[in-house]
C-alpha cells in the first residue's frame, strides 16, 4: 500500500488511492484533518490530534503544537519538555506520523507490520537538512518513504490533472507555518512536471495570522476589565490557568478566522473564559473582516512584497507566460489575500478546488504513480530544482577572509553535477579541507550567512609551491535528493575522495571563544528625540567602537521614524557603522512595524544567533499591531530587546512585545552607555 502525507504545521492529512478512485483518510470525530499536536499524559502516554488539543486547552504545559516551525533548525535547537520526556520537532512529527499509520492500517485492514510507502510533502522552500529531519520521521514512524514532494508541486499536480491545464502554473501556498511560491511547466498528457523557480519564508504561515487575531482579543479584554494579560502574574491568575486562557484564545482566534473567509463579521462569544479581578469574565466581542485585515497588515504586507519581488527579479519565467494560478493552503481562503494576487498578479486565481486538499491528493496521485498503480500506466515525471545553492568554503586572497564559493546554483534542475577547480593556499599544502555550506542568503559570500552541511578531506597532496596543486570538487545532485561530493588530485586522479553528505550536521562556530552573534542597532530617529540624539549616538558610538568584538560578531544599524531606514547592513568594519551613525538626524513619528520588518530581513539568513535591540523614547503609531508583530518575530526564533528612555516610559508595553527579561527602562539617555554594557556582555556570555 501507499500513501501521500501532507504533515502539516497546523494540521496533516492524509490520502491514497482505493480501486482508482482517491479517499482521504478519516480520523476519529470522521474529520479528514488530524490537528499536528501532542499531549503527554501523567503516565507519559503520548495522545495525538483532537484529543490531545483538548486536553491541551486546560494543561498547556504537557502539550506541543506548530513543531513542523522548528524541525531541521539547528540554531535554534528547539525542544519541549512534557510528561518527564524532551521532544525534538522531529519526535513530534514522528508521533503525528505513527497516528496517520495506525489510522491506517485499521481503516484499510492491514495488517500490524505492513509495509506502507509513503510520499512526504515538505514546503519548497525548506533546506536539506528539513527535509532529512521529515524522511527521518516518516521512517521513525514505520514507513516506507518513497520521496520527499514539494508542496506546490503537489497542488500542481492535483490542479492540473483535475481541470487538465497544460502551459505555466503559478501556486501559491500557504500552510500553517510556510509560504511557498512556485512556478511549474505541466503537461498533463504526458505526466511531467517541470519546476522553474521557486521561493518562499518558512517563518510565515496560518498560525501568524491566529496569533495576529489572539492579540486582538487580548487587547479587547484589557480595554473591557482595564486588566493587563501580559503574563500570569499581571493577569492575577496562576500560571496553569493564564496559560489555559491564551491557549483557549489562540484557538477562538483560528476560529475567527475561518469564518471571516466566509462573513464579513463575528460575533465572538465566549461565556465564563476567565476570572478576572475576582469576577467571572464572559467574552462578547464583533469582529471584522476589516479589523482581521487591520491586525494582519504586516503579515500582509510580507506575503505580497514577497510575491513581487518573485515575480518581478525572476529571470526564469515572464508573467505573461502564466496560464494559471493556483491556491493551495488553508490561509489562501482569506478574501484579501485571493483579491490582491488577482491584482498583483491580473489573473484571477482558480479558488474553486478543494485548497485544503490539493497537496495530499497529489501526493497521493505521486506515490501511486511510483508503485505503478496509475490508471495511465505510467510514472509521473518530476523534474524539481535545487531550493538553495551550495557551495564551499575558500580563501579571498584580496581579503585573507573565509567566504563561500558556490558550485551549484539555486533554481538548478536535479539530477545535476558540476566541477570546478581549485588550488592549494599555502607552500607545501598536503592536505585539503573542503567545508561544504547550503546557502541561506544568496548571492552573499559571507560565510556567516550559510549553513555548513558537512566536510572532507583529501590527503596525501606532494608538496609543492602555493597555486601549483590543483584539486577538483565535484557537486552531484541526486534524484533521490542526495548531495554527492567528490574532490580529486589533478595529478593523480587516483587520489579522490568521495562522500554523501546528506546527514544533517549542526553548524560549526569557528570563532573559539563566545558564539557569534549578529545585532541590529535599531535607533529611534522620530521628532521627540532631537534633544537626546546627540547623546543616543554617543552611546551607540561607544558600543560599535567599545563594547563588542566586530572580530567576531557582526552588526547592522538603522534609524527609524516615519519611514525607516537601513543604513549600514551586517559588517565587521566598526568606522562604516560610526560613519553611518553620524548622518542620522531626528524627525517624524515612530514607525516600528516597519523598522522590524526590515531588521527581521536582515537577519533572516543568519545562521548565528539574530539579535535585533532598539532603543526609543516614545510608543509606536500602532501599538497593538507592533506587540502582535513582534511576537510573532519573537515565535519565529527572533530575540528582540528593547531600552525605552523617559520617566514616563511605560516598561509593561516592552514587556508585552519582548517579555520581561528582554525589556529594560532608563530614566534619561546618559543612562544607556551602562545599559548597553550590561546587556553585551550578557548577550556573548549566553546569558540574554
Amino acid at each position: 500500500m501507499v500513501v501521500g502525507i501532507d504533515l502539516g504545521t497546523t494540521n496533516t492529512l492524509a490520502c491514497y488511492f482505493v480501486n482508482g478512485k482517491k479517499k482521504i483518510l478519516k480520523f476519529p470525530g470522521g474529520t479528514m484533518m488530524l490537528p499536528s499536536v501532542i499531549y503527554t499524559d501523567e503516565n507519559g502516554k503520548v495522545i495525538v490530534g483532537q484529543t490531545a488539543l483538548n486536553k491541551g486547552i486546560m494543561e498547556p504545559s504537557r502539550m506541543i503544537r506548530s513543531a513542523k516551525t522548528y524541525i531541521g533548525n539547528f540554531e535554534l535547537n528547539k525542544t519541549w519538555t512534557c510528561g518527564g520526556r524532551t521532544y525534538t520537532p522531529t519526535d513530534v512529527a514522528t508521533e503525528v506520523l505513527k497516528e496517520v499509520r495506525q489510522r491506517l492500517i485499521r481503516n484499510a485492514r492491514l495488517e500490524e507490520n505492513a509495509q506502507i510507502g509513503a510520499v512526504i510533502t515538505v514546503p519548497a522552500y525548506f533546506n536539506d537538512n528539513q527535509r532529512d529531519e521529515t524522511r527521518k520521521a516518516g521512517e521513525a514512524a514505520g514507513f516506507k518513504v518513497m520521496w520527499i514532494l514539494e508542496e506546490p508541486t503537489a497542488a500542481a499536480i492535483e490542479a492540473v490533472h483535475e481541470r487538465q491545464l497544460d502551459k505555466k502554473v503559478f501556486v501559491v501556498d500557504i500552510g500553517g507555518g510556510t509560504f511557498d511560491l512556485s512556478v511549474l511547466e505541466a503537461d498533463h498528457a504526458k505526466h511531467t512536471y517541470t519546476a522553474i523557480a521557486i521561493d518562499g519564508d518558512d517563518r510565515l504561515g496560518g498560525d501568524d495570522f491566529d496569533r495576529a487575531i489572539q492579540q486582538e482579543l487580548i487587547r479587547h479584554i484589557e480595554d473591557d476589565t482595564g486588566i493587563k494579560l501580559t503574563d500570569a502574574k499581571s493577569a492575577g491568575l496562576d500560571d496553569a490557568d493564564y496559560q489555559s486562557l491564551m491557549s483557549r484564545l489562540l484557538i477562538e482566534a483560528r476560529n475567527v478566522k475561518e469564518k471571516l473567509s466566509e462573513v464579513t463579521e463575528e460575533t465572538v462569544t465566549m461565556p465564563n473564559l476567565t476570572t478576572l479581578g475576582g469576577q467571572n469574565y464572559d467574552l462578547d466581542f464583533v469582529f471584522t473582516r476589516k479589523a482581521l485585515e487591520r491586525v494582519c497588515k504586516p503579515l500582509f504586507d510580507r506575503i505580497f512584497d514577497s510575491l513581487n519581488d518573485f515575480v518581478n527579479g525572476n529571470k526564469k519565467f515572464k508573467l505573461e507566460d502564466i496560464g494559471h494560478v493556483i491556491l493551495a493552503g488553508g490561509t489562501c481562503f482569506i478574501p484579501y489575500i485571493k483579491e490582491q494576487i488577482e491584482r498583483d498578479l491580473g489573473i484571477k486565481p482558480d479558488d474553486s478546488l478543494q485548497l485544503s486538499q490539493l497537496v495530499v491528493t497529489g501526493a497521493a496521485r505521486v506515490a501511486e504513480a511510483k508503485s505503478g498503480g496509475l490508471e495511465s500506466g505510467g510514472d509521473i515525471k518530476l523534474h524539481s530544482i535545487l531550493a538553495h545553492s551550495l557551495g564551499i568554503e575558500v580563501l579571498d586572497e584580496k581579503t585573507g577572509n573565509l567566504i563561500f564559493d558556490q558550485i551549484l546554483a539555486k533554481d538548478t534542475p536535479y539530477p545535476c553535477e558540476v566541477l570546478k577547480n581549485y588550488v592549494t593556499t599555502f607552500d607545501n599544502q598536503t592536505k585539503i579541507d573542503v567545508n561544504v555550506y547550503e546557502a541561506g542568503k544568496e548571492g552573499e559570500t559571507d560565510l556567516s550567512y550559510h549553513r555548513f552541511r558537512g566536510a572532507l578531506s583529501l590527503k596525501n597532496l606532494p608538496p609543492a609551491a602555493k597555486g601549483q596543486t590543483k584539486v577538483s570538487v565535484k557537486f552531484e545532485y541526486t534524484e533521490d535528493q542526495r548531495l554527492r561530493v567528490t574532490v580529486t588530485d589533478k595529478q593523480d586522479e587516483r587520489n579522490s575522495r568521495e562522500e554523501f553528505l546528506d546527514k544533517t550536521v549542526k553548524a560549526q562556530i569557528r570563532s573559539g571563544g563566545a558564539a557569534p552573534i549578529d545585532i541590529v542597532l535599531m535607533l529611534d530617529s522620530s521628532g521627540s528625540m532631537y534633544d537626546q540624539m546627540d547623546e543616543a549616538k554617543d552611546a551607540c558610538r561607544k558600543l560599535i567602537n567599545e563594547m563588542i568584538d566586530l572580530s567576531v560578531h557582526r552588526m547592522a544599524l538603522m534609524n527609524f521614524d516615519s519611514s525607516p531606514r537601513m543604513l549600514c547592513h551586517l559588517t565587521n568594519d566598526a568606522k562604516a557603522l560610526t560613519k553611518k551613525l553620524g548622518k542620522i538626524d531626528s524627525s517624524g513619528s515612530t514607525e516600528m512595524i516597519e523598522a522590524l520588518r526590515m531588521a527581521s530581513n536582515e537577519l533572516e539568513s543568519s545562521t548565528r544567533k539574530r539579535i535585533a535591540l532598539f532603543v526609543t523614547d516614545g510608543y509606536p503609531d500602532q501599538k497593538l499591531s507592533t506587540v502582535s508583530y513582534a511576537r510573532s518575530l519573537i515565535d519565529k526564533g527572533l530575540k528582540i530587546i528593547a531600552i525605552g528612555v523617559g520617566n514616563n516610559f511605560n516598561k509593561e508595553f516592552l514587556d508585552q512585545m519582548v517579555g520581561e527579561k528582554n525589556s529594560f527602562t532608563i530614566k534619561t539617555m546618559s543612562e544607556l552607555t551602562s545599559l548597553f554594557e550590561r546587556v553585551i556582555n550578557a548577550l556573548t556570555k549566553g546569558d540574554l
